[in-house]
């Protein structure tokens, strides 16, 4: 068996893919039944008894066309006047020599059963858009079978309408021009005239012939439009070789009778044609909202294989035509990218070339190539196709679907989305992650956090707050930096049961119970348009507000993930990336907090991190703290005198003044005092009432009091307590 490397196959433009398709159906359907075809390369390569010579041999005298024909579309050749006049004289043409020439029989026998067709029916003008309905399910009925491969092609007929595949336009028709019309032209042109016999070696061979150019080829091939800057040089590019439109055409018939068994089910949509998505603006250069809108039709991912692969086989993997999204299949090219990388389609498919149809101008369309899609098995992808998600985007998806309507803040949201997913999915290394479902992560934080300053829209487009994420996400997005671990912290501070809400309660108005619903005008949410330092301390002295009427003295700040001491040292400093840690608290309260388990940080080392005397002295004085003496150390236990809350001392800080550290320490220091704690310095009567000396001036009082709001483990505040405190005595 020979191994001809079809050099002028290539997966790009989408007319050389379709001419590969094309060789490969007609060899295994009329000459070589055992052939079968592969990519290698970026080449298609046909493995068959025939060889180059048999090949050209086979295309140039024997080959028989495929019926194609269109009586319900503009310039079929079936109707009197001028604009048909071309078609026409094809039709008539292929009539006349089918007589004479038997590859042309069952295309003669197919133009003279559409002819009586039309005259029975009393279709003896063009028809009305009305009628075109009515004709499609006469001509999918009563035709021969042989022209029935290239309806299911080119229409999908439903219980009250029809649907376009947007491989072939609409139904053989892309703006002004037909597919079928100039189909017929150049099986004349190429079969009866044989006006241009060395085209096939450069159309299958890719070699130089003298006579190629000169076709119209509609969306298939961009650079072969006539036109300026359709080609290198001031002129355009003249038009492509005929039998690059002829095989093509030929190989558009391999997606016949797919979309056929798809279609019907409650979601009509472009998904029921194969490997057929509703376009994204993500992944490629000049991508723009536009694009994705109405400039775009749809996108088609077509396969790559390098294992050989029979006419059979490839009309069942074409004729499945899905990539799977868990139970679904995949809507957008978001979505396919994603099943992509969980292994959501066939495991022989090795890559994808990607074909965005855009609008050139009026009805008219260009199959414009948007670069190669490996297949990659990216298990932590299965993270993005959580129903909370793919649920949650659906409906925002639909919200922005009236892009003159919708405000660009949505719009941009969901942008930010898209472009983290598909960079996931898209990257070319393996590894690292973290770093890209953090990305996705922070873009989900946004959108939350835009979606929750506008309530109105919300709630028009029925729009709910960003919930019941998997628990993995701590562990699978976490790449491992301080923002990741503080933000964790803050967003796993529980409600508590005297109606003191969550941290979500605080950062946007929600009403959180078994789930979060929209709750405007609450008054616990208190986060705005401040900085992270102004919004976190006013969320802690909220909640200290809160407690407060609940009958607490203190805020509760539980955490199924308390903050590592030494990170939130270093937020003290600002040594962290304000932005991340602002985007990363809301994005992690739509996790199900409920199902994550209590984990305890690592642990900080004195000699590793210093401490600020103030921040020891005041936090130690957020929440009761039962400090025993243990030998010569203080330690943690449940029962004991306890250390007593103060919130004046946050409202001290909280004031703004020049001296609100020096009386908030001061403050603090009291009321540790007052417990029989006293403070490092301040043992001595001659200390008494006297200023607190030894914090630092590099520690605002802003983030001082932001700080507050971290969750502790007990080991760390043992720690900062015998830092700041005099250690027991020794009652011997």
């Amino acid at each position: 068996m020979a191994e001809l490397r079809l050099s002028g196959c290539t997966p790009e433009p989408l007319m050389n893919y379709l001419k590969a398709l094309g060789v490969f159906r007609l060899v295994a359907e009329q000459a070589d039944p055992s052939a079968t075809m592969s990519w290698r390369g970026g080449v298609a390569y046909l493995h068959s008894t025939l060889d180059r010579d048999d090949l050209i041999t086979f295309f140039t005298e024997r080959y028989q066309p495929t019926p194609i024909v269109g009586p319900w579309g503009a310039r079929s050749g079936f109707y009197p006047g001028s604009s048909e006049s071309s078609a026409r004289g094809a039709l008539d043409s292929i009539v006349c020599a089918a007589a004479t020439e038997p590859r042309l029989h069952s295309f003669g026998i197919a133009i003279q059963s559409v002819r009586t067709l039309l005259a029975r029916y009393g279709y003896d003008q063009k028809v009305k858009d009305d009628d075109k309905l009515t004709l499609m399910r006469i001509c999918r009925n009563e035709l021969p079978e042989e022209v029935v491969q290239w309806l299911d092609a080119v229409f999908v007929l439903t219980d009250d309408s029809r649907r376009f595949p947007p491989l072939l336009g609409t139904g053989g028709n892309e703006g002004s021009g037909s597919y079928v019309s100039t189909f017929a032209q150049v099986v004349c042109s190429l079969l009866i005239e044989h006006d241009n016999d060395e085209g096939i070696v450069n159309a299958i061979f890719g070699e130089f012939a003298s006579k190629v150019g000169g076709l119209a080829v509609g969306h298939f091939h961009p650079g072969a439009i006539d036109g300026a800057n359709s080609s290198q040089g001031f002129d355009g590019g003249g038009g492509a070789n005929s039998w690059d439109y002829l095989l093509a055409i030929e190989g558009c018939l391999l997606f016949a009778g797919a979309a056929v068994r798809r279609y019907g089910a409650e979601r009509m949509a472009l998904t029921a044609f194969p490997f057929c998505v509703d376009a994204v603006a993500v992944g490629y250069a000049s991508e723009s909202d536009k694009e994705a809108g109405e400039g775009t039709r749809a996108e088609l991912w077509l396969p790559l294989w390098s294992a050989s692969v029979t006419l059979s086989e490839l009309s069942n993997l074409l004729a499945e035509g899905r990539a799977q999204l868990s139970r679904r299949q995949a809507r957008n090219a978001v979505e396919f990218a994603l099943s992509v990388a969980t292994l959501g389609v066939s495991r022989g498919i090795e890559s994808f070339v990607r074909f965005a149809f855009v609008k050139r101008n009026g009805l008219s369309f260009l199959a414009a190539p948007l670069g190669r899609f490996t297949v990659t098995s990216r298990p932590r992808a299965r993270l993005l196709d959580d129903p909370p998600i793919t649920e949650w985007l659906e409906r925002w998806r639909r919200a922005c679907s009236d892009k003159d309507k919708t405000p660009a803040r949505y719009q941009s949201a969901l942008r930010q989305i898209d472009r983290s997913m598909f960079a996931f999915a898209n990257r070319s290394e393996h590894g690292n992650d973290e770093s890209f479902l953090l990305n996705v992560l922070i873009a989900l934080g946004n959108a939350e956090r835009t979606l929750s300053r506008g309530l109105r829209f919300a709630a028009d487009k029925y729009l709910r707050p960003l919930q019941g994420l998997s628990r993995q996400w701590l562990a699978q997005a976490d790449d491992g930096s301080a923002e990741f671990r503080l933000a964790s912290a803050v967003a796993g501070i529980r409600g508590q049961r005297e109606g003191i809400g969550p941290f979500r309660a605080f950062l946007e108005e929600v009403d959180v119970t078994n789930f979060v619903s929209w709750s405007p005008g609450s008054t616990s949410a208190v986060w705005s348009n401040r900085t992270l330092e102004a919004n976190l301390g006013a969320v802690f002295r909220r909640r200290q507000m809160e407690a407060f009427r609940a009958g607490q003295r203190h805020a509760p700040l539980s955490s199924a993930r308390p903050a590592r001491l030494a990170d939130v040292i270093a937020f003290l400093h600002s040594e962290t990336d304000d932005e991340k840690l602002t985007s990363l608290l809301w994005a992690l309260p739509a996790l199900s907090w409920s199902d994550v388990e209590f984990k305890l940080p690592e642990t900080t080392s004195a000699i590793d991190v210093a401490v600020p005397f103030e921040f020891g002295v005041m936090r130690l004085v957020v929440e009761p703290l039962s400090l025993i003496a243990d030998g010569e150390e203080w330690t943690i236990r449940e029962a004991g005198d306890s250390t007593q809350p103060d919130p004046d001392v946050f409202a001290v800080l909280a004031s703004g003044r020049p001296t609100a550290v020096q009386a908030a320490l001061d403050r603090a220091a009291c009321r540790l005092k007052s417990g029989a704690w006293t403070i490092i310095g301040h043992r001595n009567r001659q200390y008494a009432g006297k200023p607190v000396n030894g914090f630092s001036a590099s520690v605002t009082p802003e983030r001082l009091l932001a700080a507050m709001l971290f969750p502790l483990a007990n080991r760390d505040l043992e720690q900062i307590a015998n830092l700041v405190l005099y250690p027991p005595e020794n009652e011997e």
